[in-house]
């Protein structure tokens, strides 16, 4: 602590931005940013078969943006190139202002940027879509973006996404997956697959709050308004429920995120996924005759929808 009581780092004497509650240091803003970008350095490191390019899942948000920054800051130590996938969903006063951030955001980072939308993809808007059915508007979302997302890579030849999420987000799935007894969301996406680009997400041990200061810190964060849907969503309980426990317990995020890693690395070997099916709609492979995406859209048969036809060979 200086003479004036200015809270200093603790690796040099300047003034301090961020405080690490569980190992109880002080970070100021060239070492939060010189530690956010080394730990997804770290991260990348350990992945041995990187491809000639990855496709950078950019929403627009803050998470996105901060991975899309740290990605042009350490390009020059990282032996791959990384182009921007953006799924446009229909969401009507919200969407619009997240997709132009990020045009912007890509355009100042000299970064290629590619855009796909649900009209586009599935014939309809977000918002047509929930209006038209008794799911859950997330649920919805959710399983349309990744196959959006999906397709969009496929066109760029992408067989590698990077994805922004980030340590609270692995354990707030943590214990939604807790919480509604799903065992197989623990393992999914566990193993190779020859068929779907596979997902990183070099944010993992890296806080919401370290992401939110690192976009702030690096010029790139913007305050924008948070998506309509998200309140109806099992993940904002959790999330808040989360947030409290953590200000009471510092490295409970941590420790939760970590729990379900060391549950899939011990347990990943006596994992068997049931083999991929041919959805009878699609053409997609999926867990059963019926994929969720056909599911979703009602499209229960491929010869009676020529628009999946052209999905599937994209």
């Amino acid at each position: 602590m200086a003479d004036n009581k200015k809270i200093l780092c603790s690796q040099c004497n300047n003034p301090a931005v961020f405080l690490d509650r569980e190992k109880k240091t002080h970070l100021c803003k060239d070492h939060l940013i010189q530690s956010v970008e080394e730990e997804v350095m770290r991260y990348l490191n350990t992945i041995s078969d990187l491809p000639e390019t990855i496709g950078i899942a950019f929403s627009g948000g803050k998470d996105s943006t901060a991975l899309l920054t740290v990605f042009s800051r350490i390009k020059a130590d990282i032996p791959c190139r990384f182009i921007a996938l953006t799924v446009d969903e229909g969401i009507e006063g919200y969407r619009q202002d997240t997709i132009r951030a990020a045009e912007d955001t890509c355009s100042k980072l000299g970064v290629k940027h590619h855009i796909i939308s649900f009209s586009d993809i599935f014939g309809s808007s977000l918002d047509t879509l929930v209006s038209e059915s008794d799911r859950n508007a997330c649920t919805i979302c959710g399983i349309l973006r990744r196959r959006a997302l999906e397709i969009l890579a496929r066109e760029q030849g992408i067989r590698v996404i990077a994805t922004g999420h980030n340590q609270d987000d692995h354990a707030q799935t943590a214990l939604m997956n807790a919480i509604t007894g799903d065992v197989k969301k623990v393992f999914a996406g566990y193993g190779p697959s020859t068929w779907y680009a596979r997902r990183i997400k070099p944010f993992a041990r890296v806080s919401e709050r370290e992401v939110t200061l690192y976009a702030m810190l690096t010029g790139f964060f913007r305050d924008l308004p948070e998506c309509p849907y998200a309140i109806t969503s099992l993940r904002g309980e959790v999330r808040t429920l989360l947030y409290r426990y953590e200000r009471e317990h510092p490295g409970a995020m941590r420790n939760a995120a970590l729990c379900e890693e060391e549950l899939r690395e011990k347990l990943g070997g006596t994992f068997r996924r049931e083999p991929y099916q041919t959805c009878t709609g699609c053409g997609w492979p999926g867990s059963g005759k019926i994929c969720q995406v056909c599911m979703v859209l009602r499209r229960p048969s491929l010869d009676n929808d020529p628009h999946q036809v052209r999905e599937q060979t994209r």
